[in-house]
């Protein structure tokens, strides 16, 4: 079971981001609907860790192996979505992550996937190019040139 769920104020989302970083480029993702890119990831179920979460939803996602490198952010994001207008209070766990083979890369720049009816369109895309995108948590805009070596806090209220 997701931890997620819906009140009358709004959707509480418990979930997990890997940055996925090679040749300076990060890999992003595009769902159909939707007008902006995110990062790979997904909501973690009771009873796992969030680093367990996040190598999980990679394998679903690309179906790739990951190992996991080091948390780097903790972000609570207080936000609507715009395409469903839902409000959100969201806590995710942002980890640096590393491919396990390279099969990833053959794919090329651009590749779409087809998750049980939901089309994601991922892309590499240069970091220094990511601060003129529509790249949510908008933190990441930022803070993807200088990664920390230490967790650090974020609050994102929009």
């Amino acid at each position: 079971m997701d931890i997620s769920f819906q009140t009358v104020e709004g959707r509480f989302n418990y979930r997990v981001a890997g940055l996925l970083i090679h040749d300076s480029k990060l890999l992003i993702m595009k769902d159909e609907n939707q007008s902006y890119y995110y990062v790979p990831g997904g909501r973690v179920m009771l009873n796992e860790t969030s680093e367990r979460a996040v190598t999980r939803e990679m394998e679903e996602e690309l179906s790739i192996e990951v190992n996991v490198k080091r948390l780097l952010w903790v972000n609570e994001n207080f936000f609507i979505e715009s395409t469903s207008k839902e409000k959100f209070h969201e806590i995710c766990f942002f980890y640096l992550v590393e491919l396990q083979n390279e099969d990833l890369l053959t794919r090329g720049n651009e590749f779409t996937i087809n998750e049980n009816g939901k089309i994601h369109t991922y892309y590499w895309i240069a970091l220094e190019e990511l601060k003129d995108m529509s790249l949510y948590p908008l933190f990441l805009k930022e803070r993807i040139l200088d990664l920390p070596m230490s967790v650090n806090h974020i609050v994102e209220t929009k």
